[in-house]
């Protein structure tokens, strides 16, 4: 019996994450009886609010500080009681996203970033997420190309958010690939295959690592 997991799914925008959550949430319902909890960040309280209302990208430590405060909130009202309940949580992004987002920002430095200067910032938005959230026990990654991405949020919004351009989503996509390639129970899968073959092969993926490592 699968018992008490967080699933984090994450990607850069327009990797097609919304898409595969409800068909992994129906999986597990279907092949294991067990209650889903599917959420998202930022939420919808008072400081995702904030988040989702800023007409302009954020100053950096304002974006940092609510992102962060959202999250403990979100923990402690929504991941944590569904967790003790010995239910599966299921979030549509978590602080791999403020890593790999918040992680990236240029202007968060007041001089010409070095490389070390960029790592040193990811892991300390790492080490105080860490301090307030529990790590996912798996992390689901959407695998796409910044020009994809990108070429699918043209094609459905009628504008892109400040910081959806493909310097950026570059850089965050390798923030990604380097904390998924340190997660010991990561899935990845190819954000452009057929949504039908996606949900399968998380669903494969998932099973493989309960079966290996969580069933009790």
């Amino acid at each position: 019996m699968i018992m008490s997991q967080l699933i984090a799914f994450e990607g850069i925008d327009g990797a097609g994450k919304s898409t595969q959550i409800p068909r992994l949430q129906k999986w597990i319902e279907a092949h294991y009886r067990a209650h889903v909890v599917v959420t998202a960040e930022p939420t919808r309280g008072e400081y995702g609010a904030q988040i989702r209302s800023a007409k302009t990208r954020l100053a950096p430590v304002v974006e940092r500080d609510l992102f962060r405060f959202d999250r403990r909130e979100h923990v402690e009202k929504v991941i944590k009681p569904a967790l003790s309940r010995g239910e599966i949580v299921i979030t549509d992004r978590y602080f791999y996203s403020s890593v790999a987002y918040q992680g990236t920002r240029r202007d968060a430095f007041e001089r010409e970033p070095t490389t070390a200067d960029y790592l040193n910032l990811q892991n300390d938005i790492l080490a105080e997420n860490r301090a307030i959230a529990p790590e996912a026990d798996i992390l689901v990654f959407v695998a796409i190309a910044p020009e994809v991405a990108l070429s699918r949020i043209d094609s459905g919004r009628a504008a892109r958010d400040p910081f959806e351009t493909l310097q950026t989503l570059a850089a965050v996509d390798e923030v990604f690939r380097r904390i998924v390639a340190e997660h010991p129970h990561a899935v990845v899968v190819d954000g452009t295959a057929d949504p039908d073959v996606i949900a399968q092969s998380i669903a494969e993926q998932i099973e493989a690592i309960w079966r290996r490592d969580m069933v009790r």
